[in-house]
């Protein structure tokens, strides 16, 4: 049996995120969470940093992590995701007519003024809005390497503006897996083949698009516009979205395989 081991990592944002859908228009909108790949990403960026590895190095480390991952998901502890768009500032980089942008005798060419996509996470209580990640991975030698202080280091989830705090970080290795169930989950799942959605017990659920994170076998070919375009790689999730502080979404779900690790149930495929 393959080992495993997970952790379940609690994120505190300060206003919430940026972390558009590609290849719509320059004002593409915000997914109502930050990817999975966005928080893989993180990841590997912060292991990185303390290993001294190159920009090369971590991309491949991430293809690694990507390679070893078992189930990742996610829910809203006390917030609602807000989607909104406003204007900003930014430089063009372009080539037109031959002259090539931004260009200091062009100045007013230079710049552009698109709406860009962003989410608030408005919190529900006292305290700031906060997700709760699950993330569980083969246990190998890229990934026994991993330790607490990785979680903790990450500083963002999206753009630079994204600014996250990892307030609590609790790892395992005992964790059960289950094939062949229907389980009743609070967190974030695909729609497989091998995954069926029985009932949504308590609302609010919605659908996003995300890049299948295992699917990411090779950095140089990684290419989310060209993923997009062409619907590869690509899983459709439900997304638990609270309605109030008191009451968790809930769905039923029939599953291959799933797995427990401390009181949660996490969908894997």
């Amino acid at each position: 049996m393959t080992k495993l081991i997970g952790y379940i990592i609690d994120v505190e944002f300060t206003w919430g995120f940026q972390a558009r859908v590609v290849g719509l228009s320059k004002t593409n909108p915000s997914y109502l969470y930050p990817p999975p790949t966005t928080f893989i990403g993180a990841l590997a960026s912060s292991i990185a940093k303390r290993k001294y590895l190159g920009e090369k190095e971590g991309r491949e480390l991430m293809v690694k992590l990507c390679k070893s991952l078992e189930a990742i998901a996610f829910r809203p502890l006390n917030c609602i995701p807000i989607r909104y768009e406003d204007i900003n500032r930014i430089i063009t980089i372009k080539v037109a007519g031959g002259v090539k942008f931004p260009n200091p005798k062009k100045v007013r060419e230079s710049f552009d003024s698109p709406a860009r996509g962003k989410t608030s996470l408005i919190s529900l209580d006292e305290n700031p809005p906060r997700i709760r990640y699950i993330v569980i991975f083969k246990k190998d030698k890229v990934t026994r390497d991993i330790n607490k202080e990785d979680f903790y280091s990450i500083n963002r989830l999206g753009s630079k503006e994204s600014v996250v705090s990892v307030i609590d970080v609790s790892r395992y290795e005992n964790i059960d897996t289950i094939k062949d169930a229907c389980e009743i989950t609070y967190y974030s799942f695909p729609l497989n083949s091998g995954i069926e959605q029985k009932k949504i017990i308590t609302p609010k659920w919605e659908y996003e698009m995300y890049i299948d994170p295992k699917a990411i076998t090779n950095y140089t070919k990684y290419n989310p516009l060209e993923i997009y375009r062409n619907f590869s790689c690509i899983k459709i999730f439900r997304v638990p979205i609270l309605t109030d502080i008191l009451s968790k979404p809930q769905a039923y779900v029939k599953c291959e395989t799933c797995f427990k690790i401390g009181d949660e149930v996490v969908i894997g495929w």
